[in-house]
């Protein structure tokens, strides 16, 4: 439909058609089908066959420059964004290192980590989020209301362009 629709729409009615119809299903139950990996590369397959034909390249085109080009996130920094963005709401579940430890650390600012061995608590959204959201930079977790926090991520998260959770944990 998007590649049909290249010939005779300009680029900016076909952004707006993408995340209409097609960005908005990536992101319907994203936390509750993100943490599995198979799932999320498929998808995010999809999602570049998408953007490679809205702006009409070949297949074998790196996308990255694409996404950056059309401000748009992957479906991985999509996870990773609505991971932190509910721990974020939902603080008042979690603790910060802070409320377990007395001492001035560097990381009083960070969620405390617990320590399970099952894999589905692994891949857990609090779990995920309890990491993710610990490898943000400092400026950002101490940044008070919800709409600049997200403001301020999703610039954050539009600078690099991860493919997998793992990388955004390497950095």
């Amino acid at each position: 439909m998007i590649k049909s629709l290249g010939e005779v729409l300009s680029l900016n009615f076909i952004r707006n058609i993408y995340f209409t119809k097609f960005h908005s299903l990536l992101r319907f139950g994203i936390l509750f089908w993100g943490g599995a990996g198979d799932e999320l590369t498929t998808r995010l397959r999809i999602q570049k066959r998408v953007i490679r034909s809205m702006v009409g390249v070949s297949t074998r085109t790196s996308c990255r420059q694409l996404f950056k080009e059309l401000n748009s996130l992957t479906l991985v920094l999509l996870y990773i964004m609505e991971v932190i963005c509910y721990i974020r709401k939902h603080h008042q579940f979690v603790d910060l290192n802070s409320n377990i430890c007395a001492h001035n650390t560097r990381r009083k600012m960070d969620i405390h980590i617990h320590s399970y061995n099952t894999d589905l608590y692994k891949r857990s959204v609090i779990n995920m989020g309890t990491k993710l959201y610990n490898k943000l930079p400092g400026y950002i977790k101490e940044i008070d209301s919800y709409k600049i926090f997200k403001k301020e991520l999703k610039s954050l998260l539009l600078l690099h362009f991860f493919y997998s959770v793992e990388e955004f944990i390497a950095l």
